[in-house]
């Protein structure tokens, strides 16, 4: 998860350097047209210009917008507050194991603990201020009794 995130983090930054880069070869086509070919005879005709120019204009609109998206997209990943990993650890417990006994009505008597295995902090909050978090559990179930008409013949 963490190359991921690394990933994501760079990724603007990557786009803004390629984008930088394709502006600076525009730049440099361009440069090639108004100096270097008319000094080899190029003639001036709207034919050709008026592509180049839309050509010339989109190319830069697109370089300049990839920037922008990118740029804005670093300043919100770097501001973001991520999930915090609370750190989950089991601190106390009044028993030394809190199950939960059920009698179901088979007769049989089950007993149920809910384990909690890990909890996170959301960037969302509830609408007195708290904050939100999430907690992954797990369900134990232990079969304490059964009539003997339930069970089957072990093999």
């Amino acid at each position: 998860m963490k190359l991921v995130d690394g990933i994501v983090r760079w990724f603007p930054t990557v786009l803004v350097a390629c984008a930088l880069v394709s502006l600076y070869a525009s730049s440099q086509i361009d440069s090639i047209v108004h100096q270097r070919l008319y000094s080899y005879g190029l003639q001036f005709s709207y034919d050709w210009a008026t592509p180049y120019w839309t050509a010339s204009g989109i190319a830069l609109s697109m370089g300049g917008l990839v920037v922008v998206v990118a740029a804005v997209l670093q300043v919100y990943l770097l501001t973001r507050k991520a999930p915090v990993d609370a750190g989950a650890q089991h601190v106390e417990s009044k028993e030394e194991e809190r199950w939960s006994t059920f009698r179901l009505g088979d007769g049989s008597t089950i007993k149920v603990k809910l384990v909690v295995k890990g909890a996170k902090r959301l960037n969302k909050y509830a609408a007195d201020g708290m904050p939100v978090y999430t907690v992954d559990t797990e369900n134990i179930v232990r079969v304490v009794d059964v009539p003997e008409e339930l069970k089957i013949p072990a093999s």
